[in-house]
C-alpha cells in the first residue's frame, strides 16, 4: 500500500477538520447547527454513501457478505471482553469504566473511517465496511445504553429498548444490505443522485468534526495523562490486534485494510450522544475524543506504515 495515499488523505481530513474547528470559533457553525449536520450525515448522507456502493458493486458472492456480518459480530463482541480487561488492567477509575469501555468498542467510522476507507480503496469498499461493522448499531443502542447508563446510577434506564434500534441509519443499512442481497444495480440517474448525495459524507463529516473540537475544552483535554494513556490502545494496540489476528486467520488483503483502519480509527462521537441523553458526566468522553481525533491524523499513516 502507498504510504503516501494515506498521508494525502490525512492531511486533507485534517484540513478541512481545521477548516471546521475555524467555522466554529466564529460562530459560522453553532451548536445548533452542529447538531443538526451531525443528524443529516448520520441519518441521511451516509446511508446514502453505503447504498451508492451497492449500486455500484458487483453482484457476486452476495451470501457471503452474511459471513462478513456474523463475523463482524463476533468482533463486537470479542471487543467487549478486550474493554472490560483493558479498563481493569489500567486501573481506569472504577466511576469511569463503563465509558472507558464504550469508547474502546466503538470507533468513529461513520466520520473518519468512511472517508479514508473511501479514499484509499474507492466507493465499493464502503459497503463491505458498512457491513463489517453492521454490529455497531446493535451494539451502541443497546450494549452501549446499558454501559454509558451505568454512570447514571438508574437501573431502570439502562433496559434495552428495542425502538432506539428503529432510526434513519439502521433502516437505510438495512435497505442496502437488502439491495445486495437482491442482485439490483444501477448507474442511471437515481443512482448518480445517490451518490452526489453520499459523497457530501467526507467533507461534511471532517467539518463538524473540526466544529465539534471547538466546542470542547482545550486546556482540560489536553492535559489528562489517561487520554494518552488510553488513546494508545484505541489508536495503535486495538489496530495492531487486529492485524495480528486477520494475518492469523488468514483474512485477504482487502478486508485485513479495512478491519485495520476502521478499528483504527478515534472515539465515536455517538457516544458522547448517548452519556448526554442518559445524564452522566461527559468529561471523560469529550477529553478522549478531543485527544483521539486529534492524534489520529498522524497514527493512521504510522500504523499503515508499519504494519502494510
Amino acid at each position: 500500500m502507498d504510504i503516501q495515499i494515506i498521508i494525502n488523505v490525512m492531511i486533507k481530513l485534517f484540513l478541512i477538520m481545521a477548516l471546521g474547528y475555524l467555522l466554529a470559533k466564529v460562530d459560522i457553525i453553532d451548536k445548533q447547527t452542529n447538531t443538526k449536520l451531525s443528524g443529516l450525515i448520520s441519518k441521511v448522507t451516509c446511508p446514502f454513501l453505503i447504498i451508492s456502493s451497492v449500486l455500484s458493486s458487483s453482484p457476486k458472492n452476495r451470501l457471503s457478505v452474511l459471513y462478513v456480518i456474523l463475523a463482524g459480530i463476533a468482533m463486537y463482541i470479542v471487543f467487549m471482553v478486550f474493554a472490560r480487561i483493558i479498563c481493569f488492567v489500567l486501573q481506569f477509575p472504577k466511576q469511569d469504566r463503563p465509558m472507558y469501555e464504550c469508547m474502546l468498542v466503538f470507533s468513529n467510522n461513520a466520520f473518519m473511517g468512511y472517508p479514508v476507507i473511501q479514499s484509499i480503496l474507492g466507493t465499493e469498499a464502503i459497503f463491505y465496511t458498512a457491513m463489517i461493522h453492521f454490529a455497531f448499531n446493535i451494539f451502541i443502542y443497546s450494549y452501549g445504553i446499558m454501559t454509558i447508563e451505568k454512570c447514571s446510577g438508574k437501573e431502570e434506564s439502562s433496559k434495552f429498548q428495542f425502538k432506539k434500534l428503529i432510526n434513519p441509519g439502521f433502516i437505510l443499512t438495512l435497505a442496502a444490505l437488502v439491495v445486495f442481497l437482491l442482485g439490483i444495480r444501477s448507474d442511471g440517474v437515481i443512482y448518480e443522485t445517490i451518490n452526489m448525495i453520499g459523497n457530501v459524507t467526507s467533507p461534511l463529516s471532517m467539518l463538524v468534526l473540526g466544529a465539534s473540537l471547538a466546542m470542547f475544552p482545550l486546556k482540560e483535554s489536553i492535559t489528562d495523562w489517561r487520554s494518552y494513556v488510553f488513546s494508545v490502545v484505541r489508536l495503535f494496540v486495538i489496530p495492531v490486534v487486529t492485524f495480528g489476528f486477520c494475518r492469523l486467520l488468514q483474512v485477504n488483503d482487502f478486508y485485513t485494510t479495512i478491519l485495520t483502519i476502521t478499528n483504527g480509527m478515534p472515539v465515536a462521537s455517538l457516544i458522547l450522544m448517548l452519556g448526554n441523553q442518559a445524564g452522566v458526566d461527559t468529561r471523560v468522553i469529550i477529553r478522549n475524543i478531543f485527544v483521539t481525533t486529534v492524534l489520529s491524523t498522524a497514527t493512521v499513516p504510522i500504523v499503515v506504515a508499519l504494519l502494510f
